[in-house]
C-alpha cells in the first residue's frame, strides 16, 4: 500500500510542478516595476543610476527579486550572464536595447559608467551657476536614451550647455594662463568620457554576436527556486501590504477548509445511505420523489439557494429565533495570535450554519444520484445473483457484497468535489461575508496583489492533487485488485 501511495504521489508531482510554473509566472506579470509597485514611496534623491541601483537592490532582496528568474537563461552571445544584476529594471531594459543595437556588451557597459559619472558631475555643480539647472533638466533625456540617435542628441545638448559655463578664474589676466583650464575639471572629464563611450557605441558594433544562441546556467540561487522552496516551507514572500503571505493567508484558508470539510463529511454521511436505500427501493415512492428532489437541488445555482435561505432566515420570526445573525462582519475574521481557532469557531459557529448547509445540499444531490446509479449497476452483476441464490440475506447482499463496488462512482467524484467545493465556497462566502478564501481572493484581485494570488492558485492546485491522491487510496481500499493491477503495470 505504501509503495502504491508513493507511486501515485510521484505521478502527481509533475502536474504540481507545471502549475507552479504558471503561478510563478503570474506573480511576475505585474504591470510596471514590481519593486516600485511594492515600495512606491521610495523616491530617488539622485538621478545617478549607480545610487538608484543600491536603493533598488535593498528592496528587491526583501521581495526575492534580486536573482536570475530561472535555472536557465536562453539568449545570445551579445548579452552577458550577469545582466540580472543590473538594477532598476528600467535601467536593465535600456541597456538590453542598446546591446540589441550594437551587439557589444563591453561598450554598452562603458557607456553606462560614463552616464553615471556625468550625472554625478552635474549634480555636484553649485546651484548658483546659471547653467546648473539647465544641465540637470537635460539629464533625464540622457538617462532614458535607449536608442543611439537619442543618445547622440542628449550628449550634444550637454556639451553645448557645458560650453556656456564661464571661466573658473574670470578676474585673472588671460596672458597668465595661455591655456585656460576648464571651469569644472570633473564635468569636463565626465563629458569627455561620455563622448568617447558614445563614439565607441557607433564604431565598434558586433552584430554577429546577436545571432549566436547561448544558454546560461544560473544555478539554484534563482527567483523560481527560492519561490518554490518558500512555498514548500511556508515562506511565500510579502503581500502588497508588506505582510507575510502565509500569515495573511492562513486564517482565511483554515476557515474555508473547515466549512468545506464539514460540508463534505455531511454530504457523504447523507448521500451514501440515501443512495443505497433509493437503489433498494427502485421505482417506489422514496426513489421517485427522491430523484425529483435531488434533480431540483442539483439544478439550483448556489447563489440562488443562498439567496433563498437568506430571505427565509432574515424575513421570518422563527428564522431570527433560530439564527439571530447570519452575516459576518470585518472584525469577525479569525486573527491568529490573538485568539485560538477553537475560540473563534465557538463564537461564530451559528453564522457558519447556512454556508455549510448550502455547500452540503449541492454535494448531496450529485453524490446521492451517483451512489444510486453505482448500486443499481452492481446489483445486476452475476456474483450478486449467485449470493442471493445461496440464500444470503438482503442486508448482507447490499452492504457486504454490493456496497464496496458501488462506491467507485462517488470515489471518482471525490477527486473533483474537494476543489469544486473550494471554488463553490467562494460564492457562498461572498453572500455571507465569510472571512475565507473567497474574500481573500477578491481582496487580492482588487489590490493587484499577484504574490497573494499566485499563492492562492498553488493552494487550489495542491487541494486538487490531494483530492486525486485520496481518491486513489479509496480505490485501493474499496478493491485491492486496483492496487495490485497498478503495481504490476
Amino acid at each position: 500500500m505504501l509503495k502504491y501511495l508513493l507511486r501515485r504521489t510521484l505521478l502527481a508531482l509533475p502536474t504540481l510542478l507545471v502549475i507552479s510554473f504558471l503561478a510563478f509566472g503570474l506573480s511576475r506579470c505585474s504591470s510596471g516595476d514590481p519593486v516600485l509597485n511594492f515600495f512606491p514611496e521610495d523616491t530617488y534623491n539622485s538621478l545617478d543610476p549607480a545610487q538608484q541601483a543600491d536603493k533598488y537592490r535593498s528592496n528587491a532582496v526583501l521581495l526575492g527579486l534580486d536573482g536570475p528568474g530561472f535555472y536557465l537563461t536562453f539568449t545570445t552571445a551579445a548579452y552577458p550572464d550577469t545582466l540580472w544584476r543590473i538594477f532598476p529594471l528600467d535601467r536593465r531594459e535600456r541597456l538590453k536595447k542598446l546591446i540589441g543595437q550594437t551587439g557589444n556588451w563591453q561598450s554598452v557597459k562603458n557607456y553606462d559608467q560614463a552616464v553615471s559619472e556625468t550625472v554625478r558631475a552635474i549634480e555636484d555643480l553649485p546651484s548658483s551657476l546659471p547653467q546648473s539647472a539647465r544641465l540637470r533638466n537635460e539629464l533625464p533625456l540622457l538617462i532614458r536614451a535607449d536608442r543611439l540617435e537619442l543618445l547622440d542628441s542628449a550628449v550634444n545638448r550637454l556639451n553645448a550647455l557645458s560650453n556656456e559655463i564661464p571661466s573658473a578664474k574670470p578676474n585673472v589676466p588671460p596672458s597668465e594662463f595661455p591655456k585656460p583650464e576648464a571651469p569644472f575639471p570633473g564635468l569636463a572629464k565626465a563629458l569627455l568620457h561620455l563622448d568617447s563611450a558614445a563614439y565607441i557605441l557607433h564604431t565598434q558594433k558586433l552584430p554577429d554576436r546577436l545571432r549566436v544562441p547561448v544558454v546560461y546556467w544560473n544555478g539554484f540561487e534563482n527567483q523560481y527556486h527560492r519561490w518554490l522552496t518558500g512555498f514548500l516551507t511556508g515562506d511565500l514572500g510579502l503581500t502588497r501590504r508588506r505582510m507575510d503571505v502565509w500569515v495573511d493567508l492562513q486564517s482565511s484558508l483554515l476557515s474555508t477548509l473547515t466549512i468545506n470539510f464539514l460540508a463534505i463529511l455531511l454530504a457523504y454521511l447523507i448521500a451514501v445511505p440515501l443512495g443505497v436505500e433509493m437503489a433498494r427501493r427502485k421505482g417506489r415512492w422514496l426513489d421517485r420523489w427522491g430523484k425529483r428532489g435531488l434533480f431540483f437541488l442539483f439544478s439550483m445555482p448556489i447563489f440562488w439557494l443562498g439567496g433563498l435561505l437568506i430571505m427565509i432566515f432574515t424575513n421570518t420570526a422563527w428564522g431570527h429565533t433560530i439564527l439571530p445573525s447570519i452575516y459576518f462582519d470585518v472584525q469577525d475574521a479569525w486573527q491568529p495570535g490573538i485568539t485560538s481557532f477553537g475560540d473563534w469557531w465557538s463564537a461564530n459557529a451559528s453564522k457558519c450554519v447556512l454556508p455549510i448547509i448550502i455547500l452540503t445540499l449541492g454535494a448531496v444531490a450529485m453524490l446521492t444520484l451517483q451512489m444510486r446509479g453505482g448500486m443499481l449497476a452492481t446489483l445486476g452483476e452475476d456474483y450478486i445473483r449467485t449470493a442471493r441464490a445461496k440464500g444470503v440475506g438482503e442486508e448482507e447482499v447490499y452492504w457486504s457484497h454490493a456496497f464496496r463496488n458501488a462506491l467507485f462512482p462517488i470515489i471518482t467524484i471525490f477527486a473533483s468535489i474537494l476543489p469544486a467545493m473550494f471554488t463553490g465556497s467562494l460564492v457562498v462566502e461572498a453572500l455571507f461575508g465569510f472571512p475565507g478564501m473567497g474574500s481573500k481572493t477578491f481582496e487580492a484581485y482588487q489590490g493587484n496583489d499577484l504574490p497573494l494570488l499566485s499563492a492562492i492558485m498553488m493552494v487550489a492546485a495542491a487541494l486538487t492533487i490531494l483530492g486525486s491522491l485520496i481518491a486513489d487510496l479509496l480505490y485501493a481500499w474499496a478493491d485491492p485488485r486496483v492496487r495490485f493491477s497498478k503495481e504490476n503495470g
